[in-house]
């Protein structure tokens, strides 16, 4: 799957937040061997981790066993408590075992682009409910009629506000005519990274319904830019298109208003079939909301001091051009625009 070029040119571009979320399962990891180490421990053994903490310095000047008896041990846990420790432990394992497999996923004929998405994120989901759960056990809050569910596959749209902040990004392989961008609103939530890449023909402008104001997208046709994704603080979905397919960039942080936000690059010639149940009718909708949002407004000067309805680009160059030449006498019969 990860043999399309542009696959290593997406994980790159995600690799903060990959390192960010390998950070915090490795750190629970560690936490849970540690814990799980202590309600092993002997006495001779917490003696002898006694003895490393003070190092040379209690060589000879402290007896180890007698401050091994002062210093609080962990709270022993029950065998229920042990036993839902290990299985926490195994699903952090098992997350962090996958490797970058655990970033990437693929949309397949049994399985729809928002069911690709969801299964990847719920299975990457697991550390979160393995994190509670460890917790909770090393609290002493540990209930197994109310906790052991923790390390289920659970959805997105059950995640909290802190879960969906450290998201896992996401790297989805998939063909264009699977490419429907209503599976995708669902997860621009939080600091949700989706990386698309598309294979064959698509739409011009299949992420066009998926801007919001908080929400960077992008299509890009070789990846130039994806780069800032990692770094961004809210959710990100980008596109790596075939040449059939429109470029642009919606970034967030460029202004309040839509079209400062917004870079679109040269219209490409719309399909004459539809594609994936895409109809005609909706692609072209698609690149006329783009260009609309991208549309620069401009307030047109008339004589009484008002402005005239804001306008695009063009229009607003030869009509101010027609203005300010009239004013200046230079142009026979100029009026002012209305």
């Amino acid at each position: 799957m990860q043999s399309d070029s542009r696959m290593a040119i997406a994980l790159d571009a995600l690799a903060q937040p990959i390192a960010e979320f390998r950070s915090a399962v490795e750190a629970a990891r560690t936490q849970a061997r540690a814990f799980r180490d202590a309600q092993q421990a002997s006495p001779a053994s917490r003696a002898e981790h006694a003895a490393a903490e003070f190092g040379l310095f209690g060589n000879g000047r402290l007896d180890h066993q007698a401050l091994a008896q002062l210093i609080p041990g962990s709270r022993q846990c029950d065998a229920a408590e042990i036993a839902a420790l290990g299985r926490a432990m195994q699903a952090l394992d098992e997350v962090a075992g996958q490797g970058d497999d655990c970033f990437v996923a693929e949309v397949t004929p049994t399985r729809k682009l928002g069911a690709t998405i969801d299964h990847a994120l719920a299975r990457a989901g697991r550390a979160f409910g393995a994190i509670v759960l460890a917790e909770l056990i090393r609290a002493g809050r540990y209930d197994p009629a109310l906790h052991d569910m923790l390390l289920e596959p659970a959805e997105f749209r059950s995640w909290n506000r802190v879960e969906r902040r450290f998201t896992p990004p996401l790297v989805v392989l998939l063909d264009g005519v699977d490419l429907h961008p209503g599976a995708l609103t669902d997860f621009a939530d939080g600091r949700t990274k989706l990386v698309l890449v598309v294979r064959g023909p698509t739409a011009p402008a299949p992420l066009a319904r998926c801007i919001t104001p908080g929400t960077f997208v992008m299509q890009s046709h070789d990846g130039s830019g994806i780069e800032r994704v990692g770094a961004l603080d809210g959710p990100a979905i980008v596109a790596m298109v075939p040449k059939c397919a429109m470029t642009f960039s919606h970034d967030p942080g460029r202004g309040a208003e839509a079209w400062q936000r917004l870079t679109v690059g040269e219209q490409v010639e719309l399909p004459r079939e539809p594609l994936g149940g895409i109809s005609v009718w909706q692609m072209a909708e698609d690149v006329r909301l783009l260009t609309d949002l991208a549309r620069t407004p401009f307030a047109v000067p008339v004589r009484d001091g008002h402005g005239s309805p804001a306008i695009g680009a063009a229009d607003a160059v030869d009509r101010v051009t027609q203005w300010l030449l009239g004013e200046a006498g230079l142009q026979d019969g100029a009026q002012a625009p209305q």
